[in-house]
């Protein structure tokens, strides 16, 4: 399994990226990683027919990649909605949205730093943060615009850093054990893997997407005991690799689920789409000046 070098900014990053706890517990933006075409599935393609490659070798190929990538720039856009039944003799209250849209680069190794901006839209309330992980400091700017500065050093609080909530690497983890179930098309450029679940399969798929994301919290084991108490739906992947390079280009994943809170039945329909780009080819995070003109910065 992929880990990627132990590092203090994604403690930061993580509680930022909970705004929406359940969205992102079930997708990433890292999301996790997903992917700019809604499907490639719906662009023209033609079947893999004669070639030489199998889904299992390029998905092989492609994770190799991913556990090897050093730095990207991402653009993903997830959004969800979650409806309940109508109460006996009323109407059914309007469905909750959320969207989350997470544009930057990252340098994944040897030490995390970010450049992003991360745009939410929930409930009709907008709201966008900008944070930058460079070097010993944090700069971030939320809600009032003003920026503000942490510093990094001789934190006391122990961090786990790994990069899963962007990284592609843990995307395609979660698929490893059904790489022989995957189904491969191409064209000129690309080959797309492609999956669908339902069931308990399913929610098998769920599971990992939570682990990846929260890891271990009091947020993830609470959604995991939602999950393990029942739950119906379907989910599917869209996974497009580069011929040349190997790489994640995009990715695509589908979720329809029905889960059970409080007595309370809820159905969830999201998806997550997302690109990647200048694979190993970030070489820093460019912080805005504004950033550090004026700022206080804190220390732990």
């Amino acid at each position: 399994m992929y880990s990627a070098k132990q590092n203090r900014n994604r403690h930061y990053l993580t509680n930022t990226l909970k705004i929406s706890a359940l969205s992102l517990l079930l997708f990433s933006a890292a999301c996790s990683s997903e992917s700019g075409t809604a499907s490639n599935t719906d662009k023209e393609s033609k079947p893999s027919g004669e070639t030489t490659q199998t889904a299992a070798a390029v998905y092989d190929s492609a994770l190799k990649e991913a556990q090897a990538l050093e730095s990207y720039a991402i653009e993903s856009k997830t959004n969800y909605s979650v409806e309940q039944p109508a109460a006996e003799g009323a109407e059914a209250p309007k469905p909750t949205e959320t969207v989350i849209d997470i544009t930057g680069d990252v340098i994944a190794k040897p030490e995390v730093q970010y450049g992003l901006k991360i745009d939410t839209v929930a409930q009709g309330q907008q709201g966008t943060t900008e944070l930058y992980a460079a070097g010993d400091e944090l700069h971030t700017k939320s809600g009032s615009d003003a920026w503000s500065t942490k510093s990094l050093k001789n934190t006391d609080e122990e961090m786990s850093i790994t990069t899963d909530l962007l990284d592609p690497a843990p995307l395609l983890e979660e698929l490893e054990s059904y790489k022989d179930s995957l189904k491969l098309t191409e064209d000129d450029k690309s080959y797309t893997l492609s999956l669908e679940a339902s069931g308990e399969e399913a929610g098998k798929l769920i599971q990992a997407s939570l682990g990846r994301q929260l890891g271990e919290s009091a947020e993830a084991d609470q959604l995991s005991q939602l999950l393990q108490n029942g739950s119906e739906g379907s989910v599917s992947y869209n996974l497009t690799i580069d011929k040349t390079s190997n790489q994640l280009m995009s990715s695509a994943v589908k979720l329809d689920t029905n889960l059970t809170v409080s007595e309370q039945a809820l159905h969830i329909t999201a998806n997550s789409d997302g690109t990647y780009s200048k694979q190993n080819e970030v070489g820093e995070i460019a912080v805005p000046a504004e950033a550090t003109a004026d700022t206080k910065t804190s220390k732990k």
